[in-house]
């Protein structure tokens, strides 16, 4: 696909990138360019773009207990079931077009669950509306992260990624701050007309005009061109080769068991911030936009360090350092007391950024023609952990957060083992993959 097939009726930063670009942007730059505004949107949105805090807040707030509202992080976290599907679907020429219709969705299930918290509803309803939504933003983030990486390999090479990598999520955060702090000032009543539940609503509204833009823009990426793949294998039969390929090779199978390890002990985190009632005697909802403050605040500092390990130590050491950070999170909880506590959720914020290490790290080793489909199948595996909140709830509820954090922290532990197994740089496995 080239420059000639970007359709020319966008407006705004879309509508200049396609007026300039061909002329002062290389496609690496170009696409780079789109990749660090969309994902400062993204950001931006975080307070129900990020499913976790902000849902188990609102459903506590509708009278759910500490495993219902941790089920909107759970619902979310099974979406992720959802791309190895769509790699087997999509040609190689529409992979930009997933990463339109993944965001216009978006919009729409934002929309819905604040049209929900506007109508005279029974909680209920509006408890099985924000579960469902997360299913639908799992579904979708998860098939805009695979094809997003995607398009971005496919326009730049392997250095350009990682100064992608460094310069956005450096940057990127500063807009999750800013959405943070907004969504902490329209739940603490900054909007005296906005009560309850009108000002959560509000959050969910001002997050689909950012997911409608991020469609809009994800039209312009540049891909290299690549030979359409001739025949589609039969679905089972496509599982059973992927499968088969992804497991036979040491270092994708040891990035998948560490990755669900880590996923295990992160999503600790919406079960955290139902902590803040007994740690400071707060309503969670009250702190909610400072504890993403905090999260993306100092995602901001790591995401710029993280960058500069790729670039110098290779692929491997950012994952390392998001695992370092999710142990010193979880053991700062038990150090802590009072509200300096609240600094745990900074260094889980950095810790977060495994999610796009680990799948950079198979994005790296996996050759061209597989790494969509290796990407799919991590996120697949790492589905196993959508039931982690709710088990993080459940052990709460039965055994209080002592056992939740203990859970975590084992998990940590283990990833961080298995992690220190693997090649740090891709090259030192790329010669093992297969090419087809």
């Amino acid at each position: 696909m080239t420059a000639a097939d970007i359709d020319p009726g966008a407006t705004g930063i879309a509508d200049t990138l396609h007026s300039t670009g061909d002329r002062e942007l290389t496609p690496e730059k170009r696409n780079g360019l789109i990749f660090l505004v969309s994902t400062t949107l993204i950001y931006f949105a975080a307070p129900v773009t990020y499913v976790g805090v902000v849902q188990a807040g609102l459903c506590d707030r509708l009278g759910a207990n500490a495993t219902t509202a941790n089920l909107p992080n759970s619902a979310y976290l099974a979406g992720y079931l959802g791309p190895i599907f769509l790699s087997w679907l999509v040609p190689k020429e529409r992979e930009r077009g997933v990463v339109v219709v993944a965001f216009t969705l978006m919009a729409i299930s934002l929309a819905l669950v604040s049209m929900s918290l506007m109508m005279p509803l029974n909680n209920s309803i509006r408890i099985g509306t924000v579960v469902g939504q997360g299913l639908v933003m799992g579904l979708c983030a998860s098939a805009a992260q695979v094809y997003m990486l995607q398009c971005l390999k496919r326009g730049c090479s392997e250095a350009g990624i990682a100064r992608t990598f460094k310069l956005t999520y450096a940057l990127g955060p500063v807009a999750a701050v800013a959405g943070s702090l907004l969504a902490q000032w329209i739940l603490n009543g900054g909007i005296l007309t906005l009560v309850y539940p009108y000002d959560f609503a509000a959050l969910y509204l001002l997050g689909v005009p950012c997911m409608a833009a991020i469609a809009l823009l994800s039209r312009h990426y540049i891909l290299q061109v690549e030979e359409p793949r001739p025949t589609r294998p039969p679905l089972l039969q496509y599982f059973r080769d992927s499968f088969k390929h992804y497991f036979t090779v040491t270092t994708l199978a040891v990035t998948a068991l560490a990755y669900v390890l880590f996923s295990f002990g992160l999503e600790s985190i919406s079960n955290l911030s139902l902590y803040t009632r007994e740690a400071v005697g707060r309503d969670p909802k009250e702190l909610s936009g400072v504890i993403l403050a905090l999260r993306f605040g100092f995602k901001c500092v790591a995401g710029y360090a993280l960058g500069v390990l790729a670039q110098r130590l290779g692929i491997r050491a950012p994952v390392v350092g998001c695992l370092l950070l999710l142990a010193a999170g979880i053991a700062w909880i038990w150090a802590v007391p009072g509200y300096s506590f609240l600094f745990a959720f900074g260094l889980l914020g950095g810790a977060e950024l495994g999610g796009l290490y680990f799948p950079a790290y198979v994005l790296a080793v996996s050759s061209p023609a597989t790494s969509a489909r290796n990407v799919s199948i991590l996120n697949l595996i790492s589905g196993i952990a959508g039931f982690a909140p709710a088990l993080h709830g459940a052990l709460t509820d039965h055994f209080g957060f002592g056992a939740s954090f203990s859970l975590g922290g084992l998990m940590a532990l283990l990833s961080f083992v298995l992690t220190l197994k693997l090649p740090s740089r891709s090259r030192e496995v790329q010669n093992r993959q297969d090419k087809g």
